[in-house]
C-alpha cells in the first residue's frame, strides 16, 4: 500500500517576508473604497447636525473618510474652526479630544 502525503506535498512550506508583505498589501487594496460624492443637502445635513451638536453638546455619530476607508465615532463637537476648516471633538468611548477636517465627514447623524 502506497502512503501519500496527498495535498500536503502541494502546500508552501516557506514564504519570503517580502512576499507576506505583498500578499497583505493586496488585501487591504481589494477593500478600499472610494471617497463618496456628497451633494448640496447632504452637506447641509451633516452642518446641522454639527451645529446642533456643538450648539447643545448633543453626542452624535460621525463618519468619516480616509485612505480608502471609513471610520465611525460617536462624538460631541467641542470647538469649530472654520480657518482651518476643522472641528475639535470628544470621543465618547474614551473620552479623547481629536481634531477633523470638514472634507473628511462623509456623514453624520444624531443618537
Amino acid at each position: 500500500m502506497i502512503r501519500d502525503r496527498g495535498k500536503m506535498k502541494w502546500q508552501s512550506a516557506f514564504f519570503m517576508p517580502e512576499h507576506v508583505k505583498i500578499l497583505k498589501d493586496i488585501e487591504v487594496d481589494a477593500n478600499k473604497t472610494s471617497k463618496p460624492q456628497l451633494d448640496e443637502q447632504q452637506l447641509e445635513e451633516i452642518q446641522i447636525v454639527i451645529m446642533d451638536s456643538f450648539d447643545y453638546s448633543l453626542p452624535i455619530k460621525i463618519s468619516t473618510w480616509q485612505n480608502g476607508f471609513s471610520n465611525h465615532m460617536t462624538v460631541i463637537v467641542d470647538k469649530l474652526d472654520m480657518i482651518k476648516k476643522e472641528i475639535r471633538v470628544e470621543i465618547q468611548t474614551d473620552y479623547e479630544m481629536k481634531c477633523i477636517h470638514i472634507d473628511k465627514i462623509i456623514a453624520a447623524e444624531r443618537i
